[in-house]
């Protein structure tokens, strides 16, 4: 049970890496979870963000999901960036 639960932690680790480094290669797509971890914030700040138009605006993708699109977010961020470090 125990090499169960430490093999399900690793892949764990491993998407939420590995949707890290998506979202900074600026490919696929990304939810508040993960853009809230890539920017060390509340999943709040990013909706907020995104309101405000400090992030692009999120894409409803099915029912019950919506997502940024990680090349948009990385043109914002790194935009943002060029301005001084604002989001």
């Amino acid at each position: 049970m125990r090499r169960d639960n430490d093999t399900e932690l690793l892949n764990q680790q491993a998407r939420e890496t590995q949707q890290i480094q998506d979202l900074t290669d600026g490919l696929g797509w990304s939810s508040d979870k993960t853009l809230a971890r890539y920017f060390n914030t509340s999943r709040k700040t990013i909706w907020h963000w995104a309101k405000e138009g400090k992030l692009p605006r999120p894409h409803k993708i099915g029912v019950n999901t919506t997502r940024w699109s990680n090349i948009e977010v990385k043109n914002s961020a790194l935009l943002n960036e060029a301005r001084g470090g604002e989001r």
